[in-house]
């Protein structure tokens, strides 16, 4: 295997990796970049920030990701050359130091059997607490001081599950609760966003044709909604999975809010290790989900697992109905960070992936004329909301967001689709 088959083996897990190189003084600097790849030259074109001291010379290129408590993780480290490049920045790679697939446990065994083989020692943990009241400084100094909370305390916009928390309800209410794409066909313009996104939620609802008696599993749930109005809708049972804490809070409200919560739950649950026996499950429904999952291919296999034999699977998803001309390229990349895109194929690659985890493809739908109309509704529901947002946000921050969803439109060759696929008996 060559180099660049090796590396393009792995690069469809990641959105965007950390360059790694020398200043003029010789001290090493990182930067989060966008490597495009230009296989007629042998290199990544990156992006360094205007500003940043960077020199041509060694450099390094670290992909890496994982879920929010470190379940499972995957990396690439490539070593190389930062080189000039027609006036821009681009790395010449030369080898594969290192790769990374699993969860942590297997990793933390196997470096145990490398340092038993060495007869070196566990090193000391490093001091990371004594890193916290240096990493809030620097978020009150980027933020300009607006945040609240001084010295050790913890404030809103200064990390943690309760800022995630007050910063998601606050997107949520700008948003009218509603954080998916809406289903506009036939709607008026003036529509209210829920209304297309209840609409959204429906269609799913009516594919999967879930009834009383089964039991459904919502990947991705989000704060609830769409788990509950399914349950409403077909008496299922549901179970709803999601790797931030805070929603699942959210969402069991919700559930007992709605006197539901004998029938709908929500708990932590990562897609590539799902807490479930296998056979568990009657439908498996992800809404606008697997796009953000570096390994969807493992994802499919874990949903085809859980899922009782001719069980069936509904979702809707991001997916490439056409070639990114290069001068829309850069929209892309602005997406894929802002929006959370880790994995985007065309409608013959998805289908591949769903009979390789062992779900027969049974249908799609390509709805992206009736779904792009909320991209201009979100921008304008943001820049509405900005006095409430900017605070837990950051203007900057909220600014580029608002920027990306608008220059999304430009973007018609990512499209979204309706999937449905089914478990053979």
């Amino acid at each position: 295997m060559n180099l660049w088959d090796e590396i393009d083996g792995h690069l469809h897990l990641f959105a965007r990796p950390v360059l790694s190189f020398r200043d003029p003084d010789g001290f090493p600097f990182s930067v989060r970049t966008y490597a495009r790849q230009d296989r007629a030259r042998d290199l990544f074109h990156v992006q360094i920030p205007e500003g940043v001291p960077a020199v041509a010379g060694p450099a390094w290129l670290l992909w890496h990701t994982h879920d929010d408590n470190f379940d499972v993780q995957h990396a690439l480290a490539v070593s190389g050359d930062l080189v000039d490049e027609d006036g821009g920045w681009a790395f010449r790679p030369a080898r594969v130091i290192s790769r990374m697939h699993g969860d942590v446990a297997q990793v933390e065994r196997a470096a145990a059997r490398y340092l038993a083989d060495r007869g070196l020692s566990v090193p000391d943990t490093f001091p990371w607490p004594g890193l916290e009241p240096i990493a809030r400084k620097v978020r009150r100094d980027l933020a300009g001081g607006e945040r609240t909370g001084d010295g050790d305390e913890g404030g809103v916009g200064e990390g943690g599950d309760e800022d995630w928390a007050g910063s998601y309800t606050e997107v949520s209410r700008a948003l009218e609760s509603t954080l998916h794409h809406g289903y506009w066909k036939d709607l008026p313009p003036n529509a209210p966003i829920t209304e297309a996104a209840d609409r959204m939620t429906d269609l799913l609802i009516g594919r999967i044709d879930a009834r009383p008696g089964e039991r459904v599993l919502d990947l991705g749930c989000g704060i609830g909604a769409p788990g509950i109005r399914l349950a409403k809708a077909s008496g299922a049972a549901v179970v709803g999975v999601s790797i931030t804490e805070s929603e699942i809070e959210l969402a069991n409200a919700a559930a007992a809010a709605e006197g539901l919560a004998d029938r709908v739950s929500f708990r932590y649950g990562n897609v590539m290790a799902l807490p479930f026996p296998d056979d568990s499950f009657d439908a498996v429904c992800s809404m606008e989900f697997l796009y953000q999952i570096p390994d969807r291919p493992l994802a499919l296999r874990e949903i085809s697992r859980v899922l009782k034999p001719g069980g069936r699977f509904e979702g809707s998803d991001f997916y490439l109905r056409a070639p990114v001309p290069h001068e829309k390229e850069p929209i892309l990349a602005d997406l894929r960070r802002i929006a959370m895109v880790e994995t985007l194929t065309d409608l013959d690659a998805y289908l591949a992936e769903l009979r390789a985890a062992g779900i027969e493809p049974a249908g799609t739908e390509d709805i992206s004329p009736h779904v792009w109309p909320t991209r201009a509704r979100y921008a304008r529901l943001l820049r509405a909301s900005r006095d409430a947002l900017a605070p837990v946000m950051g203007e900057k921050e909220l600014d580029e967001v608002i920027a990306v969803t608008e220059q999304a439109d430009d973007l018609q060759e990512m499209g979204f689709l309706l999937i449905s696929g089914r478990k053979p008996r």
